[in-house]
């Protein structure tokens, strides 16, 4: 059994005397000193928390409790195709006598511990978005612990974009209205990275989403800005500023006609 301890900013140690402990292992870095006090005041260098199999959508339950998501992205122009709650894993493996240490480009904080559903019913952005779901009876599938989702959710300010009527009729028309949701919906989880490397993605409606990205900080799906990365225990959430309208739902929606 070994520990699998998650680190920022921290290349392996090469030509390092062996065998080295992961606290040596950050000590020969040098630049790491609150990260190795931290470690050695949780006792985390003497843990055995098993060693890891990477495998998409993985569950990898941490010290503290809470899971991480490992996702693995077969994406041929893709620098980093291995991420943890979100992080790219930019130097895998780094090993210490008690396990390994994997390099992370993002700090994992906090880790997730509402389902999608949950995130998007207690964020007040996203109240319009939760009465949705609602309606369109989306709350059991979006909560299921053993999902895997990725959910771009409008906030209530997308919503108030779209023309007079619209959304009255559309949650008076579960049909229409599940039409509209799914097509927010992907069947597994994208972050940031694996959208960042993306272009097209097939929804649980049926039709594709694009995805445009500069940075993975600046990504568009179709026309809408992606404004926050929000991870759960079941998937992630995108949130963003417009409604997305599926192709064949546009004429009806921008005309408020036979929702």
């Amino acid at each position: 059994m070994k520990l699998v301890l998650a680190v920022l900013s921290l290349a392996c140690v090469a030509n390092a005397q062996w065998p080295l402990t992961i606290i040596d292992v950050l000590e020969k870095v040098g630049n790491e000193t609150t990260l190795i006090s931290l470690t050695k005041q949780a006792g985390l260098y003497n843990r055995l928390n098993g060693l890891v199999e990477w495998t998409n959508d993985k569950l990898i339950p941490t010290v503290g409790g809470p899971n991480i998501r490992i996702n693995v992205y077969d994406i041929s122009r893709a620098a980093i195709t291995l991420t943890a709650n979100g992080a790219g894993v930019v130097n895998p493996d780094c090993h210490a006598i008690a396990g390994f240490v994997q390099v992370i480009d993002l700090v994992m904080y906090p880790l997730p511990n509402g389902t999608i559903v949950s995130e998007i019913t207690s964020n007040n952005n996203l109240s319009t978005l939760a009465t949705a779901v609602s309606k369109a009876g989306l709350v059991a599938t979006l909560s299921a612990v053993n999902g895997n989702f990725t959910v771009f959710a409008p906030t209530n300010k997308a919503f108030s974009k779209l023309p007079a009527g619209v959304l009255d009729g559309l949650l008076k028309n579960v049909t229409a209205l599940t039409n509209l949701l799914t097509y927010h919906v992907i069947s597994d989880v994208y972050n940031n990275v694996g959208l960042y490397y993306s272009s097209k993605l097939k929804t649980v409606q049926g039709t594709n989403v694009t995805i445009k990205a500069s940075s993975r900080e600046s990504i568009m799906v179709n026309n809408a800005t992606v404004l926050a990365e929000i991870s759960t225990t079941n998937g992630v959430l995108h949130v963003i500023d417009t409604v997305l309208i599926p192709p064949t739902m546009h004429f009806e929606l921008v005309h408020n006609k036979s929702l």
